[in-house]
């Protein structure tokens, strides 16, 4: 993973949609975040392959879009999956609202009360020649009642829990999701609708030539899902075969797999030719895995052989600069991503020897007065960074963001967070970890858990292979130690860190031996566009890695839902910046795209989405 575009549901990401539209449209524009990408010069052409790299650590691992969050990452969303399946809603990520043309169904209608929604499909075809159908949704929803623990998605209490049941009209190919309660239309429609996966008939099977009814149908018809789910999943874990499974070759997007490399370091796509969308103009995609920021810039330097490319930060010219200096790539542009997004450093409050001290908040909200973020956005981003304060991103100005999130409350103090340790009962020598000295659970003492003695000393795991992140973290754990704060630094690849960071069982386990963890962000949350972050420490939500549990915070996220308006949304923004929940860091952009100058028609999506059948490549330049 590079300055990675990662997908993860931990959090929610600023929308410009739905019934918010006309609030945050100006917002949006004026900000200019995502834009099309200057088109190449030259006449277009059809034909050719783009050779599309991905950040340092990521290969896909997952085909079947019915999967738990361990495989949720860009490089299995956006850069894989979705290019052949499609969820039943595609954002626009230069506008922030549903993309009519690219999605699968009309946009949803409310009754008048805000409990039920209908949905009309468009009558799109899979490539074996069945209908994208209601009968495709009833297929995902049977799967859900019965399989929702292997599902990425699941939050208590929300989709499907939040549906009573559902309703299909075939005469009119739409279907009707009765609700449990009233619900915020803005919020449902990015947060619950975009979550639809349609799954084709031609998976409803057990085995070879073993149909089966999965569906929500009836109970019977759901009782076959465990043995559909458990036959599907089988095959998704053995990647050797993705591209000659006759099953993965039913898609409804606009490409399907040709080839497959050992361990995801290559796969090409090609046109779905019978692809209900407008066809891609390109032959082939292909994404290439790196090992390191460096290799792929090697890559990218010794000639034209990736289409699509990125600079690592560390040899990227100053931001101050970057209109005069002359890119370091000949041949082509360099195009910052923007991603409308957080960042942010996990606690794990599971961990049975952390538990004590991350639930403290006074300490929480020192180690968030140990975040320089100006230094960072100088040293490890070359200015291609803005500062995060909490849940919401501030930049660029929205009406999300509050304005006591915007004051940055935990602004950069080593004195300051010196103070909170001390007047908590700790001791700072000259030099090693604090000492708790007053333990104890008085206002001036350590904490409910905290022994007399215990160390400030603990781990902190972040992504390998980017030079940035390595920059970012030496940086913090300097500067903690000046604060009397420990801490061991230590990196994994990406993909282990998404197999590591899930929640703790109630016995411990592998995932409950990290401490601090770092993916890098940028973190941008597709499907949850509408800003409630609730996912991430929701008390026992599946995507609550971390663990955090605040009944209080719980109790807040129900008229975010429920109601209509964006006030809900403000109290619990100002609550998780108080609270301090997770570290919030810089939020580098996405990446730093060098793109072909020969390429034409691509965008730099803030959805992070890519849409490579809108590409071609041109002649004459």
């Amino acid at each position: 993973m590079m300055s990675p575009r990662r997908r993860r549901p931990l959090r929610a990401l600023l929308a410009c949609v739905a019934a918010a539209a006309t609030l945050l449209i100006a917002a949006c524009s004026s900000a200019g975040p995502v834009t099309a990408s200057p088109s190449a010069s030259g006449k277009p052409q059809s034909g050719g392959t783009v050779t599309f790299a991905l950040p340092p650590g990521n290969s896909p691992n997952m085909i079947f879009p019915f999967f738990s969050s361990q495989y949720v990452g860009n490089a299995n969303l956006n850069d894989f999956m979705y290019l052949m399946y499609r969820p039943l809603y595609w954002e626009d990520g230069t506008t922030f609202q549903l993309n009519e043309s690219k999605s699968l169904a009309l946009p949803p209608v409310y009754n008048a009360s805000r409990t039920a929604v209908t949905i009309t499909m468009k009558r799109w075809k899979w490539s074996d020649g069945e209908a994208v159908s209601p009968a495709d949704v009833s297929f995902f929803m049977g799967m859900l009642d019965k399989e929702l623990d292997n599902w990425w998605g699941f939050v208590p209490g929300e989709f499907p829990q939040n549906v009573s049941h559902v309703t299909y009209d075939n005469a009119a190919n739409s279907f009707t999701l009765h609700l449990t309660h009233p619900v915020n239309t803005e919020w449902f429609t990015n947060n619950q609708l975009t979550l639809i996966q349609p799954l084709p008939l031609a998976w409803d099977v057990t085995g070879p030539g073993k149909t089966a009814t999965c569906s929500d149908a009836s109970a019977a018809d759901e009782a076959s899902c465990p043995a559909v789910y458990n036959y599907l999943e089988h095959l998704a874990t053995n990647t050797s075969t993705y591209a000659t499974n006759k099953l993965w070759q039913v898609v409804d997007g606009p490409f399907r797999l040709k080839s497959f490399a050992p361990g995801g370091s290559t796969a090409v796509l090609v046109p779905n030719p019978k692809y209900s969308g407008p066809a891609a103009h390109i032959s082939a995609f292909e994404i290439e895995s790196f090992t390191s920021d460096t290799a792929e810039y090697n890559v990218l330097r010794s000639g034209n052989s990736l289409t699509v490319g990125y600079l690592p930060f560390q040899d990227a010219p100053v931001k101050s600069a970057a209109q005069a200096a002359p890119n370091p790539v000949s041949g082509y542009s360099l195009e910052p991503w923007f991603n409308w997004a957080n960042n942010y450093i996990n606690f794990n409050y599971e961990n049975p020897s952390m538990t004590s001290l991350f639930s403290q908040l006074y300490f929480r909200q020192a180690m968030e007065e140990l975040v320089d973020q100006q230094t960072w956005i100088n040293d490890a981003f070359n200015g291609y960074a803005y500062p995060l304060y909490g849940p919401v991103p501030t930049y660029p100005a929205n009406s999300y963001a509050t304005a006591y999130e915007k004051s940055d409350p935990y602004s950069f103090s080593v004195a300051g967070a010196r103070q909170l340790l001390t007047s908590h009962g700790w001791t700072i020598p000259s030099s090693g970890p604090a000492t708790c000295t007053k333990p104890g659970t008085a206002s001036d003492e350590c904490g409910a858990g905290i022994k007399q003695g215990q160390q400030l000393s603990f781990s902190l795991v972040y992504s390998s292979g980017v030079e940035s992140l390595s920059t970012e973290m030496q940086d913090y754990q300097s500067t903690a130690e000046q604060a009397g704060i420990s801490i061991s630094l230590k990196t994994l690849p990406v993909n282990s860190l998404f197999a590591m960071d899930g929640p703790c069982t109630s016995s411990g386990g592998p995932t409950c031996t990290w401490q601090m963890l770092y993916f890098g962000g940028p973190v941008s949350m597709q499907p949850f566009w509408y800003p409630e972050n609730g996912l991430g420490f929701i008390c026992g939500s599946f995507a609550n890695t971390g663990g955090y549990c605040n009944k209080e915070l719980d109790a807040l996220y129900t008229p975010v839902y429920q109601d209509e308006g964006i006030s809900p949304l403000y109290t619990v923004e100002n609550f998780e910046v108080q609270n301090a929940p997770s570290l919030n860091v810089p939020v580098q952009d996405a990446q730093l795209t060098e793109v072909a100058d020969n390429l034409g028609g691509y965008t730099q999506s803030g959805t992070m989405a890519i849409e490579p059948e809108d590409w071609y490549f041109t002649s004459g330049s």
